[in-house]
């Protein structure tokens, strides 16, 4: 696959998840839905995050988003325990917007770039974008669930 075209499906789920960020309210961002472990706002973030470890990693670079961010929206983490430093929606719009660019310069020209540790028995930056593109579309999707199911 071509960098552009990979690039390409990045850009369309990040657009996605701005759109749904946008669409709702501060307080529709924090609800946890009957069923649910999380909310909205938990889910679009994770997945930023989620980017942000394994790209920057994988390039050995800092990350790119503040560091609590990790600690808010990481893996094993949890809404039910959040205090102060929650990010507001704008900022989480602005992060979120400006982190795609990010890692789409870093990533330039380095996408047969193996990615060093072992994730899924993906072996290169292209595989790492592949398979952060359906993981940013399955929380996208489950954030989405969770706005509807709080109608």
């Amino acid at each position: 696959m071509n960098e552009e075209a990979v690039f390409e499906q990045a850009r369309f789920w990040r657009q996605n998840l701005v759109k749904l960020l946008e669409s709702m309210t501060e307080e529709e961002l924090d609800q946890i839905p009957s069923g649910f472990n999380n909310n909205p706002r938990w889910n679009l973030a994770h997945s930023v995050v989620t980017w942000d470890s394994v790209i920057t990693n994988a390039l050995g670079q800092d990350s790119q988003l503040p560091s609590h961010y990790g600690e808010l929206f990481g893996r094993g983490t949890s809404p039910k325990g959040w205090g102060q430093n929650v990010p507001s929606k704008d900022e989480l719009v602005e992060q979120v917007q400006q982190h795609a660019k990010r890692l789409e310069e870093l990533a330039s020209g380095k996408l047969d770039q193996e990615i060093g540790f072992e994730m899924l028995h993906l072996k290169t930056v292209e595989e790492a974008f592949l398979f952060l593109t359906s993981h940013e579309a399955l929380h996208v999707g489950t954030a989405s669930a969770q706005k509807q199911a709080t109608k």
